[in-house]
């Protein structure tokens, strides 16, 4: 697999992920892990953006 195409797997995976821990805890009203979920998702957009956006410029 091609280095650029893996990079972004692995971003929207954090992305998907940090979103369905926090989907799935903020509906049982669980707001810690909520909130750490919505910080794994912000990590994951940041990586996105400094190993796939910015590296292809």
């Amino acid at each position: 697999m091609e280095q650029k195409q893996l990079k972004t797997l692995i971003g929207v995976a954090m992305v998907g992920l940090g979103l369905f821990q926090a989907g799935s805890f903020a509906l049982q009203s669980d707001w810690l892990p909520m909130v750490l979920g919505l910080l794994y998702a912000a990590i994951g957009t940041a990586y996105l953006w400094a190993e796939v956006y910015t590296a292809g410029q």
